[in-house]
């Protein structure tokens, strides 16, 4: 969500949403596992203008200190939010059960003190983290893009052209290891619970099927 508050051609916080609110449209963004995805709806004549906004979060971001400041407020009150959540101490648990040397087995919330507390006393800049992981990992090659509109397809592909030809392409691979081996099948974990339930989950890992799928993440 950081991408919403501002980019150098755009600087101002939200201009995008604001945009969409004054000819009829929304948008919103959904982080899952492993893809971020981003969509948006508006009035037809004004489509150009919108992607044009929403190109500009893959291309100058602004990431400035005081948003990057609300932002952390609002994942801490998400993280206090969710923290005390059976869901939660199960998602974590199989998080610990994977590989350690995967990203999958990571704390994924994210809180005050492992994005601020933490990294300023490592010396660590938490805007200059993000300016180079959208800098990596915002990349073309692993990006998918679908737009709909009254233009032809001609029309469209060239007003997408013009648009969203800087993104970069860094020829990101896409991860090749599965998070959990051998050794981590064949185990039952029993968990006390918080709320008087009897729960079983049964979990079957499986390989990323998208290769086998005629469609992409969008």
């Amino acid at each position: 969500h950081m991408l919403f508050l501002g980019t150098k051609k755009y600087p101002q916080q939200n201009d995008l949403k604001k945009f969409l609110s004054q000819n009829g449209g929304t948008t919103h963004a959904l982080t899952y596992l492993d893809h971020t995805t981003y969509y948006f709806d508006v009035s037809t004549e004004k489509l150009e203008g919108a992607l044009d906004r929403f190109a500009q979060f893959f291309l100058v971001p602004l990431f400035t200190e005081n948003l990057t400041e609300l932002e952390l407020n609002a994942i801490n009150l998400e993280y206090k939010q969710k923290v005390t959540t059976y869901a939660t101490r199960l998602d974590q648990l199989e998080r610990s059960s994977a590989s350690s040397d995967h990203p999958f087995s990571k704390f994924d919330i994210g809180n005050r003190e492992t994005l601020d507390t933490i990294p300023k006393q490592k010396g660590i800049n938490v805007r200059n983290k993000l300016i180079e992981f959208h800098e990596k990992y915002y990349s073309a090659n692993i990006m998918s893009l679908s737009v709909l509109g009254k233009e032809s397809l001609d029309e469209l592909e060239n007003m997408v052209v013009d648009l969203f030809c800087e993104v970069r392409n860094n020829e990101i691979p896409i991860w090749p290891e599965h998070p959990f081996k051998d050794e981590h099948f064949r185990t039952m974990w029993y968990i006390v619970p918080i709320v008087d339930i009897r729960y079983l989950k049964i979990l079957f890992p499986l390989p990323d099927m998208r290769q086998y799928n005629g469609f992409s993440v969008i």
